[in-house]
């Protein structure tokens, strides 16, 4: 037996030195660079095709002597196999990641290479809050693409009007809406939360600094307990809005069923009033509203809530995702996973992505004959009062606890309070901030 696996041993390693070897033979006869790269993209979405038809093919244009070689997914699929990978020290030369706790497990893991040697130099080149530290002395590990709101609350102006209605001022006014809109057939407020984080980081996070100011939310995020706990009445009332949204019928229909898209879909065709959602649905918006709707879907945030504390008409925020390397590269190599990195969140990417209804991290003037969704959403970011999204400050693994618990509240499983009770206990035995 023990002969048996010494011969397979051995016809695994022949067979992976031989697979190096042809590897290597293949990338020298093409005399370019091959880069594995990790990315979360929806390919079902049409947003997909700017990534894969346009800035793959410029990047290639740009560095012919790169080779990229992606793999997608979407979702939950894509963190679980990230976190896979980084336990099982197989992770690709470029990957997509997140400048908090979401992929904290894996930057903070000494897999992923601190950019700020390339980066030197063009820090004033980007928004401050995306050259936010992501490491514990400073380390940037991902460049990010875009500053982030990851609550909007796009209204369509021209349904309000055909109901004889405005933008609701207060929390209040939005639910006596509600009736009038479900009357005319339409959804008030389109959402999808299958996966749970859509809730969480599209409502959840602005809800609680509405609900408890500031300061408690600062002290909840860096576990100062004696200021702030996640069993306090004012955590357990953030989540109370959402459950009175869900009791008066302002989401839609099996909310917790939805895919993620099938709220914009709803948007779109003018089936739905509102659709909460992130800024980067405007990517989206760009190309799937008509110039006429154009005219008329603007950016909101919620009404302020009774007794809010916080500050009015907030929207919750973050430094954006962006690309990072594997540690193990170095020299020509690890140079030329940068080309990649600071093509796509650098000038030239930028202004790229930019085209396509993004907000850059990178300063760039929005141009004058700039689509509508792009301007709406840079006016937006500029004016808007923003604070935190739980899920980049609180480790990822909580919302495992959390981002279910809310569903279940939803569907009238469990109480505000008990999922409050359920996280708190999470976070006091083992989130990071507690420690």
């Amino acid at each position: 037996m023990k002969k048996a696996l010494v011969i397979l041993a051995s016809i695994v390693l022949l067979c992976m030195a031989g697979s190096l070897f042809a590897e290597a033979q293949a990338e020298g006869a093409s005399g370019k660079t091959k880069l594995t790269m990790y990315h979360l993209l929806n390919l079902s979405e049409t947003t997909a095709q700017n990534f894969t038809d346009v800035m793959l093919p410029e990047f290639a244009e740009l560095h012919p002597d790169i080779q990229i070689e992606p793999e997608y997914l979407f979702n939950e699929p894509f963190h679980n196999k990230l976190q896979a990978m980084a336990v099982a020290d197989t992770l690709p030369d470029i990957i997509f990641l997140w400048p908090g706790k979401r992929t904290g497990e894996v930057t903070g893991s000494g897999k992923i290479k601190d950019l700020r040697p390339w980066l030197s130099g063009h820090e004033s080149e980007f928004a401050a809050m995306a050259m936010a530290p992501q490491g514990p002395n400073g380390e940037i590990y991902e460049l990010p693409e875009q500053v982030t709101a990851t609550h909007v609350m796009f209204t369509n102006n021209k349904l309000l009007a055909d109901l004889g209605l405005e933008f609701p001022q207060t929390f209040e006014e939005l639910l006596d809406q509600g009736q009038i809109m479900r009357d005319a057939g339409l959804i008030p407020i389109a959402m999808d939360n299958k996966d749970g984080w859509e809730m969480q980081s599209c409502l959840a996070s602005v809800l609680v600094e509405r609900a408890a100011g500031q300061a408690w939310y600062d002290a909840a995020v860096s576990g100062n307990t004696d200021v702030a706990k996640y069993t306090d009445p004012e955590f357990v009332y953030s989540l109370e809005i959402i459950k009175i949204l869900q009791d008066e019928e302002m989401f839609s229909p099996g909310i917790n069923q939805a895919d993620y898209g099938q709220a914009l879909n709803a948007f779109v065709n003018e089936q739905a009033v509102f659709t909460i959602d992130g800024g980067w649905r405007a990517n989206n918006m760009v190309s799937e509203l008509t110039d006429e709707q154009k005219t008329y879907v603007t950016f909101k945030v919620l009404p302020d809530i009774p007794n809010q504390k916080g500050v009015s008409g907030s929207t919750s925020a973050v430094a954006g995702t962006g690309f990072g390397m594997n540690a193990k590269l170095s020299g020509d190599k690890a140079d030329k996973a940068w080309d990649w990195i600071w093509y796509y969140s650098g000038p030239v990417g930028s202004k790229t992505r930019q085209a396509f209804g993004a907000l850059p991290a990178y300063n760039l003037p929005v141009p004058g004959d700039a689509d509508p969704m792009v301007k709406a959403l840079a006016s937006f970011i500029a004016k808007t009062p923003m604070t935190y999204v739980l899920d980049a400050k609180m480790d990822a693994e909580g919302m495992g606890v959390f981002n279910p618990g809310v569903q279940e509240m939803m569907l009238g499983s469990k109480t505000a309070a008990q999922v409050a009770a359920e996280y708190e206990a999470w976070v006091a035995a083992n989130d990071s901030s507690r420690k």
